[in-house]
């Protein structure tokens, strides 16, 4: 697929920038980092499914925090034995 954007000078003077420190052309990296950016899924599609089942379970805002603070407390201690979480 062919499209023509219109990029502001800056972006466009930092677009040539990276493009020479990478080693490609101009539009050779406009491409990879759009289609990078377009494959990535957002933080909103990476986290839907655990605001989803919090909220099918009821829990309150509260409840999740202490249960995130106590797994992460969990984790420290196993991570370094005998050390005070």
């Amino acid at each position: 697929m062919t499209i023509h954007i219109s990029i502001s000078p800056g972006a466009e003077h930092r677009l040539h920038d990276k493009a020479r420190a990478a080693g490609l052309a101009p539009e050779a990296l406009a491409a990879k980092i759009l289609e990078e950016q377009l494959v990535r899924p957002s933080i909103d599609e990476i986290l839907r499914p655990l605001r989803e089942e919090v909220a099918a379970s009821g829990m309150s805002e509260d409840q999740l925090g202490d249960l995130l603070e106590k797994a992460k407390h969990e984790m420290r201690a196993k991570q370094a034995p005998g050390r005070a979480a």
